[in-house]
């Protein structure tokens, strides 16, 4: 079977008219209704009712099936091509949030040999964009933050370390000569807070929703954690943040969270279930997997 038949298959079912795909594709009309034949013979099936009054109706329900799998096999050989283009390059696509990276990275650099660290190229942005990453083939392999074990189909993640989360202030802010806080306390206070691609905005949620509150936030749209960081440093709100994350930062305090829920950011390293690692991508793990947690 030619896998490129099941692309303009696919195409097909999704637009609805030859003529589009082929365009799509850059192909001629006829290789498009070629393709679909071989279809038909491989699966001795129709796939496309030739006499449809309507364009809804043109896929049979045996073309709905095939099509389903062959969104699955697209998938799998766009990954290939990816997985394997890496490894003729002798490079490893590894995914760093930004938090964990400020937290592990000088140890991942001490810990690994400069061979192997120039073969690495580090994704750093938020754990759920750097999941789907990992899902769509872009990345090989991800240290993951989340406010649960991770648990998605088709992805491997074992657990590294489980590490609290603390309410951020500066050193300015009142609640800077406390050394914890309850979460009911903070109803007036206006919270710096992160976008989807963050765990943390969950975890903020988590820690609302326990104490009956629903704080002020502030409507910054700052890209990063490090700006959040220079936000609370400069008293403009006060933030939830892993607390290893601000460890020595000048001008910043954390502070414990005193409600009794079992919120924490767990740390896991994650792969494709069936990626096969290289010699490189395998040391790499085992490397990260000898990194003492943060105390």
């Amino acid at each position: 079977m030619n896998t490129r038949d099941l692309q303009y298959f696919a195409m097909l079912v999704k637009l609805k008219n030859y003529t589009q795909v082929a365009k799509y594709f850059n192909v001629s009309q006829p290789s498009i209704t070629q393709a679909i034949r071989r279809l038909e013979q491989e699966f001795d099936t129709k796939l496309v009712r030739k006499d449809r009054v309507h364009r809804d109706e043109m896929i049979t329900r045996s073309g709905q099936l095939l099509y389903e799998k062959a969104l699955a096999i697209n998938k799998k050989i766009d990954i290939t091509h990816q997985e394997i283009a890496r490894s003729d390059q002798r490079q490893i696509k590894f995914g760093l949030p930004p938090i964990i990276g400020k937290m592990y990275i000088s140890h991942i650099i001490g810990n690994l040999s400069k061979q192997l660290l120039q073969r690495i190229k580090i994704v750093s942005v938020g754990s759920h964009e750097l999941l789907s990453e990992l899902q769509a083939g872009k990345i090989d392999i991800a240290m993951l933050g989340s406010i649960a074990p991770i648990d998605q189909n088709g992805i491997f993640a074992e657990l590294i370390t489980a590490r609290p989360f603390s309410i951020i202030v500066s050193a300015d802010h009142p609640l800077a000569k406390k050394k914890e806080v309850s979460f009911q306390d903070l109803t007036n206070e206006i919270f710096i807070n992160y976008d989807q691609q963050y765990v943390h905005k969950a975890a903020f949620q988590a820690y609302s929703t326990y104490a009956q509150i629903n704080p002020q936030t502030a409507i910054y749209k700052v890209p990063n954690v490090s700006w959040i960081k220079e936000l609370v440093r400069q008293n403009k709100g006060i933030s939830l943040m892993v607390k290893d994350a601000v460890k020595d930062e000048p001008g910043i305090v954390a502070l414990d969270i005193k409600d009794p829920i079992p919120e924490k950011f767990f740390i896991s390293l994650a792969t494709r279930e069936d990626y096969i690692l290289s010699d490189d991508e395998q040391q790499l793990i085992t490397k990260l997997k000898e990194i003492t947690p943060v105390a």
